[in-house]
């Protein structure tokens, strides 16, 4: 596995729980709240951190469950981050107050979405669906391409109209492709992953994987050399454990896609 030195791994362990720790310490001490910083931006916030942890506990060797632990609190984070922008049953629902992120509500809100899950989904077992949050930002933003299961299986994806939706964007973006590595071409290779998985077609999911890790390398190159995220493509991840658990096969080898990550069935 391709790692980076022990040492700066130390460094890296020790300074994502410092922080999470630091984070929660200045919420509770009401700094947060004297300084205007939203509530919904300090757990968007300790959700990366969470998953900082998580990709050096597994750069680290550590023990597999602990790893998705702490993907799962990062989930859970980003969880509450879309309850309270969107659930008003939330008790920090935040309304008009809602962080400077300009979502779309979705045409099926995330207030009836939310609330049907499970306490918390997103248990190391059902990680394998990608642990929330890395695709939450695709499929969501997709406008319900994700759906809520009814047990604790977490989330499924199913349907014509997220096909349709998927198929739309990605004609859009073929009509008119980026010519640089941006935001639009990194939807693109995601939206084909998914598109994919929602056909349950194999070769077109390892192709959206394969043009993501192909994206991913030039930021590896770029602006995360010398981080833990030049070593895993969360994205690739998440998608390929989704990919998984609607039991198509993950073809694509790269490094930044570690199988020891991947959950299979």
């Amino acid at each position: 596995m391709n790692r980076p030195e022990q040492q700066q791994i130390d460094h890296w362990l020790k300074n994502a729980q410092y922080e999470i720790d630091h984070a929660w310490r200045l919420n509770r001490e009401g700094f947060h709240e004297k300084n205007g910083v939203p509530l919904q931006a300090v757990y968007v916030g300790v959700a990366q951190d969470h998953a900082f942890l998580a990709r050096v506990k597994f750069l680290n060797g550590d023990a597999i469950d602990e790893v998705h632990s702490e993907f799962t609190n990062a989930a859970r984070c980003i969880l509450k981050s879309f309850t309270m922008a969107y659930d008003e049953q939330d008790p920090d629902y935040q309304g008009k107050r809602r962080i400077g992120l300009k979502w779309e509500k979705p045409s099926r809100s995330m207030a009836s979405i939310l609330p049907s899950w499970p306490p918390i989904s997103i248990s190391p077992e059902s990680w394998r669906a990608g642990f929330g949050i890395r695709p939450m930002g695709c499929t969501w933003t997709s406008r319900s391409t994700v759906t809520p299961m009814p047990s604790n299986t977490s989330c499924s994806v199913s349907g014509d109209r997220p096909g349709n939706l998927l198929r739309t964007q990605r004609d859009t973006y073929l009509g008119k492709p980026s010519q640089r590595n941006d935001y639009r071409k990194n939807y693109y290779t995601l939206s084909t992953a998914l598109l994919g998985i929602v056909n349950q077609d194999g070769a077109l999911f390892n192709k959206g994987l394969r043009m993501q890790l192909e994206f991913y390398q030039g930021d590896t190159q770029g602006e995360l050399k010398d981080t833990d995220e030049e070593f895993i493509c969360d994205y690739a991840v998440a998608l390929a454990n989704l990919g998984l658990q609607h039991g198509l096969a993950v073809t694509v080898e790269q490094a930044t896609l570690p199988k020891g990550l991947l959950i299979r069935a």
